[in-house]
C-alpha cells in the first residue's frame, strides 16, 4: 500500500497519511501508546511508530492519522513514520471488503421518544448518529471520537487521532457535536470529554 498524500490537521503534532486503499475493513481503530491497550502489542504499525515517538495512532477509511509528542519530531522521524505506514500496513492488492450504502439513521430519530428511552439505547441512538453526521467530519482531520457513555442527559465522550490533543476540540468542535445532538435527539443533552 503506498501514502498517496500527507494533510496536515488542526492538531500541529499530528498528521494524516491518505492511502492508496482502505485501511481498515469498518469502523476505525484509535491506538495510544500509553494507554494498556489490546490492539497495541498486537498491532506492528503501532509498534513501530510507537518506537519513534508517535504517541497516538488513528487509522479510519483511507488514512492513518499519527499524533506525535511534539511537532518538532516531525522534522526527526518523518521517514521512519513514512516507511512503516509504507510496508506494514496491508499487502498490494489485499483490500478490506467494501462497505454497502445504507439509508439515512438521521431520519429514523424518534425525538419525541428519547428523552424517555433507556440509557443503553440513547448510547446506540447517539453512536448511530455520530457514525453518520460527526465521525466523517473528524475523519476530514485525521480524527475521531469515541461516545464512552450515555448518562440520563449526559454524553460523554473521548477524542481520538488528531482530535485528541487538538485545541479546538474542546471549544468549536465540542459545541458542534453538542448542537448536532440537541437538534437531532433532545435539546436537553449536554457532551462533556472524558477519558475511557
Amino acid at each position: 500500500m503506498e501514502i498517496l498524500r500527507i494533510e496536515e490537521t488542526p492538531n500541529p503534532a499530528a498528521l494524516k497519511f491518505v492511502m492508496d486503499g482502505p485501511v481498515v475493513a469498518s469502523g476505525s481503530l484509535s491506538i495510544s501508546s500509553g494507554e494498556d491497550d489490546e490492539y497495541a502489542g498486537d498491532n506492528p504499525l503501532a509498534e513501530a511508530l510507537f518506537k519513534v515517538g508517535a504517541i497516538e495512532l488513528f487509522l479510519c477509511q483511507d488514512y492513518v492519522s499519527v499524533t506525535m509528542f511534539s511537532s518538532n519530531a516531525w522534522e526527526h522521524f518523518m521517514d521512519d513514520v513514512k516507511a512503516a505506514i509504507g510496508t506494514i500496513l496491508l499487502p498490494p492488492g489485499e483490500k478490506p471488503p467494501e462497505k454497502e450504502k445504507q439509508a439515512s439513521f438521521v431520519s429514523t430519530i424518534d425525538r419525541e421518544a428519547f428523552p424517555s428511552l433507556p440509557d443503553s439505547e440513547k448510547e446506540l441512538i447517539i453512536g448511530s448518529l455520530m457514525d453518520e453526521i460527526i465521525r466523517p467530519a473528524l475523519a476530514n482531520d485525521g480524527g475521531g471520537l469515541e461516545v464512552i457513555k450515555v448518562e440520563d442527559n449526559t454524553v460523554v465522550i473521548k477524542y481520538q487521532g488528531a482530535c485528541g490533543s487538538c485545541p479546538s476540540s474542546t471549544g468549536g468542535t465540542l459545541a458542534a457535536i453538542t448542537k448536532a445532538l440537541k437538534g437531532y435527539c433532545d435539546p436537553n443533552l449536554e457532551v462533556s470529554i472524558g477519558s475511557s
